[in-house]
């Protein structure tokens, strides 16, 4: 799962972790900027983990959201930051796809 928070792109993925027949849950979360600014050429700005464990997985993912969205409020210094789902279309298409056709102009001379 992706979601935006500001300017960074929140990353976050399961992790099963099997324990004498049982599994329990944590995840991994990435914090990704575009230096350019465009959401085009994310690169890695940090990684973690959560630090507990969790019986579903469903509840590690939250906890990795949390975490990640927590941390990049802090970078940018808003708490009002609320992450909104990234449009996967960026990540899916190579650069030149990904851009809009230029526009004709329409103003009269």
């Amino acid at each position: 799962m992706a979601v935006l928070v500001g300017i960074y792109l929140l990353r976050v993925e399961s992790v099963e972790i099997p324990r004498d027949g049982a599994s329990s849950w944590a995840a991994a979360w990435t914090l990704l900027r575009s230096p350019s600014g465009n959401q085009l050429d994310w690169e890695p700005l940090t990684r973690r983990d959560t630090e507990r464990t969790f019986a579903r997985e469903v509840d590690a993912l939250r906890a990795g959201e949390n975490e990640g969205a927590t941390f990049a409020r802090m970078l940018q210094g808003d708490e009002g930051l609320e992450p909104m789902t990234w449009n996967e279309l960026h990540e899916t298409l190579p650069l030149r796809e990904a851009q809009l056709p230029a526009r004709r102009s329409c103003a009269i001379h």
